[in-house]
């Protein structure tokens, strides 16, 4: 069944399933890797940590490996400091499994997908959109909130099948900076009872400052990121009759800051705020200008997800992403907002 047809019983019965297959692969202490998506946000590094954690627990060696450094805004995150960075020593490890979260296609992995294919097994959690049919211990299901949304109840399962308690502070912290981040601290549609009955509970049972991951998810700042804001804002352009706002990112601007990419976190979500749009992009140059990155934000009745496959990325209905290579940032900016034009105009 694909993640675009599912039902909550087969769900449920998915999560059974994988949690059998961990909870056995730890039991025989295997070699574990977990890898999140690149340029890795709080969803997919609390998912990644937290199910690394639990795995331990239950007796398996555990790597979670990425491609660069966790982002400044996310290094208060327990166990980051533990990820293995990938390097030439890095790709010739074998996993016995390779399981990546929040994302369901190894392209997304970049440097490290031929890492993740080499290993004798495989498993998928993720929460965005994929037509196609799930695998065995793929867990893909989009009618969760988040992956960690998804994690939790994987660990709950294991929690049963081995009659210990696995979930702690740590995994507590992990699991709430994933659910509030992709949720927009619990304001987007997206939002489901269950995360929510799922965040009271690790608040009722663990230690976890919500005021503090409050402050260091949305509201920690420095004067570099206010000012590479102010110079994005300050060049955004309304296009389709003032549907869309766009802005466009010239790595220029950037180093003229010394600005990095995780300043720009949230920025497509606060202009899709604005009053009249339907749409928001924010295009930016990579770091070494081979790529350009892609945020799409919908208010209306085009679906993110689907306008972000058009350039092969993916998402969720209202916010996704996508890099598009080969193209300059001008030449991007004129086919993104074409697209973005032309499916506006199919769903009036």
């Amino acid at each position: 069944m694909s993640s675009l047809n599912q039902d909550k019983d087969t769900v449920a019965t998915s999560i059974s399933h994988l949690a059998g297959y961990l909870f056995d692969q730890s039991r025989k202490e295997s070699y574990i890797g977990i890898f999140p998506h690149a340029r890795a946000d709080a969803d997919a590094l609390g998912a990644a940590l937290s199910l690394a954690i639990a795995l331990q627990d239950l007796g398996a060696e555990v790597e979670v490996v990425a491609d660069e450094k966790a982002a400044p805004s996310l290094e208060f995150l327990p166990g980051v400091e533990t990820i293995v960075l990938y390097s030439e020593e890095v790709a010739d490890r074998q996993f016995d499994l390779a399981i990546a979260v929040d994302l369901n296609t190894p392209d997304r992995l970049e440097n490290r997908e031929q890492l993740f294919l080499q290993a004798s097994q495989h498993a998928i959690v993720d929460h965005h959109v994929r037509d196609e049919e799930d695998k065995d211990n793929e867990l893909i299901y989009t009618g969760s909130s988040s992956t960690c949304e998804l994690i939790f109840r994987l660990i709950s399962a294991l929690e049963a099948l081995s009659s210990k308690k696995v979930f702690n502070d740590d995994i507590a912290v992990l699991l709430i900076s994933g659910m509030m981040t992709d949720t927009g601290r619990f304001s987007y549609s997206n939002t489901t009872p269950r995360a929510l009955r799922q965040v009271a509970w690790l608040l009722e049972e663990f230690k976890v400052d919500l005021a503090f991951l409050t402050h260091e998810l949305f509201e920690r700042t420095t004067v570099t990121q206010l000012q590479i804001r102010g110079d994005v804002l300050a060049s955004m352009k309304l296009a389709a009759g003032g549907r869309i706002l766009y802005a466009s990112v010239p790595r220029e601007m950037m180093n003229k800051r010394k600005a990095t990419d995780d300043h720009l976190d949230y920025l497509s979500s606060d202009m899709r705020e604005a009053d009249g749009v339907d749409v928001s992009i924010l295009l930016r140059e990579s770091p070494d200008c081979t790529e350009i990155h892609g945020s799409v934000r919908s208010n209306s009745c085009l679906d993110a997800a689907e306008f972000a496959q058009l350039f092969g990325g993916g998402g969720h209905v209202r916010a996704s992403g996508f890099t598009i290579e080969g193209m300059s940032l001008k030449e991007a900016e004129t086919e993104v907002l074409a697209q973005a034009e032309r499916m506006l105009e199919q769903c009036l």
